[in-house]
């Protein structure tokens, strides 16, 4: 049985895994980033890194919305 360590506001994670907490693909993610939606870190080598409450928050973001009904087609 494998122990999994909880999630810590801090942890960096790619935009990969980004999106696939938020539900959308990376390529969005990078959108929302490059956009200052997302905030983000970026290595040497140009990767884009995401601290795991900043992905948190958006999923809160997307859920009120949703929960509105802003952005609904009718």
């Amino acid at each position: 049985m494998a122990i999994q360590k909880a999630a810590d506001p801090d942890d960096l994670m790619t935009a990969s895994d980004a999106g696939r907490i938020i539900g959308v693909s990376a390529d969005m993610v990078r959108l929302w980033a490059r956009a200052g939606e997302l905030a983000c870190t970026s290595t040497i080598s140009g990767v884009r890194l995401f601290r795991r409450a900043d992905v948190d928050a958006m999923v809160s973001r997307r859920e009120r919305k949703q929960r509105s009904g802003v952005g609904r087609k009718r």
